[in-house]
């Protein structure tokens, strides 16, 4: 870990000495979500939260987590409401926000932490070596593999009376949340374009929204061809004419590629961005991919943005996403 981190002051100095790098990941990131979401220690009925957390990337072989971090961080806080665990390679972290947001649209919890850590341990590296290049380059020609990164991201999803009767500081509202799995993609391939465009227009659809309606898209593209080439291509199939108007981003080319962290990630700067009204740009991208003729954004640029779409695929033909509209 960087010599420079510094562990949430919430963690018990005696407890920091005993977690692995992942679970301080967890707890550090989850504890940072509810501090600038205004909900400290006994906030709340512990038996209306919950949380929703996302496994772990691993190496085909690599042993199994035997306490999810999820479990960690409840624990941690008293959590007395749900608990889910799931799974989905890069997607994870998604998968579990779209949980949370089903247990709350359920009426099972009030609020509920989502998102997922992930610390990179030697046979996971190794693993990753061949899908790896020097520089992140999402959507651009010179895309040669991307650059694994190590962190955790969660955020809150909250129930909109909740918030409100609290006086909560609303980001953004989930407009809707999918999730979607090809079984003819292979165990250690990402899904194409037609199954990246099947979960955008599977998102698109439970909203509600029509496509010209997007003003965002925050791309799961990571600078590895197969991935870049599927999402960027559903992209373009799925909001056609409107795919020259819809700003498109992504986060792997300044983050690097999260792994299950990754989505979380994307949501919580999309979230962001929604606040301040300005879009990030794609680090790196030069020149785009032959055919791929979407909006990318390649600076800074002002923006007001009222439906911002964020995608993840997973290795294996998971897919999941949200779609994020101004409160």
């Amino acid at each position: 870990m960087a010599d420079e981190f510094r562990p949430h002051p919430g963690i018990p100095r005696n407890v920091v000495h005993f977690l692995d790098q992942g679970s301080l990941l967890a707890l550090d990131a989850a504890l940072r979500a509810l501090d600038a979401a205004g909900l400290g220690s006994g906030a709340g009925d512990a038996r209306r939260f919950a949380v929703a957390d996302g496994l772990p990337y691993r190496a085909p072989g690599q042993g199994a987590m035997f306490v999810p971090y999820g479990h960690l961080v409840a624990r941690t806080l008293g959590i007395r409401g749900p608990v889910v665990t799931v799974a989905g390679a890069e997607a994870s972290g998604m998968a579990a926000i779209v949980q949370a947001a089903r247990i709350i649209a359920r009426g099972d919890a009030d609020v509920v932490i989502a998102g997922a850590a992930q610390a990179l341990q030697r046979p996971l590296l190794e693993h990753l070596q061949a899908l790896s290049g020097e520089r992140a380059l999402p959507f651009d020609r010179g895309h040669a593999g991307m650059v694994a990164a190590e962190g955790a991201a969660y955020v809150i999803i909250e129930a909109e009376a909740h918030a409100r009767q609290r006086g909560a500081a609303v980001l953004a509202r989930v407009a809707a949340a999918a999730e979607t799995f090809d079984p003819l993609t292979e165990p250690t391939a990402v899904a194409d374009a037609n199954e990246a465009g099947r979960l955008m227009q599977a998102i698109l659809g439970a909203a509600g929204y029509l496509q010209n309606q997007v003003d965002l898209l925050v791309s799961c593209a990571d600078g590895r061809p197969a991935l870049d080439v599927a999402d960027g291509f559903g992209a373009l199939r799925t909001f056609g004419r409107h795919a020259y108007y819809a700003d498109v981003t992504a986060t792997a080319g300044s983050l690097g590629q999260l792994l299950a962290a990754g989505g979380p990630a994307a949501v919580a700067m999309a979230a962001e961005a929604m606040r301040r009204g300005q879009v990030w740009p794609i680090a790196g991208l030069e020149t785009p991919v032959e055919g791929l003729e979407l909006a990318f954004v390649r600076e800074v640029k002002a923006a007001k943005l009222d439906c911002v779409l964020v995608t993840s695929l997973g290795t294996g033909g998971v897919g999941a996403g949200v779609l994020l509209t101004a409160p």
